[in-house]
């Protein structure tokens, strides 16, 4: 009997241990599953926001990255789920890749080329550019001045200098326009990326924007008269910094929006042959007799013209020296005259 009892009571002990043991691995799993999720949302926290100094560091000397960490990090509402972790991934990673993949490039090019109506391409250019959507950033226009054996004088051989800024979507079809308006001696065009410095740029604008933010709540907190100033101070810098940012993003976005083409203009009278050709016998000796001619009547056309401007000078010239040889001929008859005896005397004697 008692040894009934004494194994009742060894299995009660035995029913009773198990128990304790299996809420105990509860209790501590349950612990565990907090402690991980809680350390999750601790993770998930600082991930979103930077470490911070506490207010007191910048109290003597405030600098860019002591203010843009001085808040304290806001906790969360509610712990954040694995789903929505996942899904801010997957939004960050997006926009990643949106980022990549637009470039942010800038064109710029230059076109050299000749034409033989000087003043029919230079309106057809700004009209090329007027039409696309352009405009004339600079341009200049100057020539030779010659003067002729007949006292006019023109401009010749001018030449022009334009700088023009092209919507980057029509930047190849304006080279391909400019390339028709004459004789093309020289092209070229340059694409410089500049995605990485405008990133950089949009990156630290907006750490600027979060500094200034995190100033003026600093400001309204702050009752101490130093540091007050100390963070005036600081915010007329940072918004100095967004100002020069913001300019420069303004550039790039005028520079990225338009391309700059720069086309040089020559006035000649005859194409520069782009490309050699050989030629014949038979056409190397035409040329040589069609130089020789248009030089001889070259000449002739200019001795013409010499001779038509010099006539009244030729004129009195001659007259002068036909009045000078008749009082020659005169003096030299009455010395002739003089020296002869009459045919009287002649006959007395």
């Amino acid at each position: 009997m008692n040894r009934n009892r004494l194994l009742a009571l060894l299995l009660t002990v035995l029913l009773v241990l198990g128990a304790l043991t299996g809420c105990s691995a509860t209790s501590q799993a349950a612990d565990t599953a907090t402690s991980t999720e809680s350390n999750s949302a601790s993770v998930t926290t600082d991930a979103a926001m930077p470490d911070m100094p506490s207010a007191s560091e910048e109290y003597f000397g405030i600098t860019s990255d002591t203010v843009a960490e001085s808040a304290p990090a806001e906790t969360p509402e509610s712990e954040p789920t694995g789903e929505s972790e996942i899904t801010g991934e997957s939004e960050i990673t997006g926009e990643t890749d949106a980022a990549t993949l637009s470039e942010k490039i800038i064109y710029t090019g230059s076109v050299s080329l000749q034409t033989t109506a000087f003043d029919e391409t230079l309106a057809a250019l700004e009209a090329t550019v007027a039409e696309i959507g352009g405009f004339v950033e600079s341009s200049s226009v100057s020539g030779n001045t010659r003067t002729y054996s007949d006292g006019t004088t023109a401009v010749v051989d001018r030449w022009a200098y334009y700088t023009v800024r092209i919507p980057a979507d029509q930047f190849s079809s304006f080279l391909t326009a400019a390339g028709n308006l004459g004789n093309v001696t020289n092209t070229s065009r340059d694409a410089q990326n500049v995605t990485s410095q405008y990133t950089d740029y949009e990156a630290r604008l907006e750490s600027l924007n979060i500094q200034e933010e995190r100033l003026l709540a600093m400001l309204e907190e702050s009752g101490d008269l130093e540091s007050l100033i100390t963070l005036e101070s600081r915010l007329s810098e940072v918004r100095y910094e967004i100002e020069s940012i913001e300019r420069n993003l303004r550039n790039l976005d005028q520079k990225l929006a338009y391309s700059t083409v720069n086309l040089d203009i020559c006035e000649v009278e005859v194409y520069t042959p782009v490309a050699s050709a050989q030629r014949t016998f038979g056409e190397k000796l035409s040329d040589a007799f069609a130089d020789g001619w248009n030089g001889f009547v070259g000449f002739c056309s200019d001795f013409v013209l010499w001779f038509a401007s010099a006539l009244p000078g030729l004129v009195l010239f001659a007259a002068v020296v036909a009045a000078a040889v008749l009082v020659v001929l005169r003096i030299a008859r009455r010395r002739e005259a003089k020296r002869t005896p009459p045919p009287e005397d002649e006959e007395k004697k």
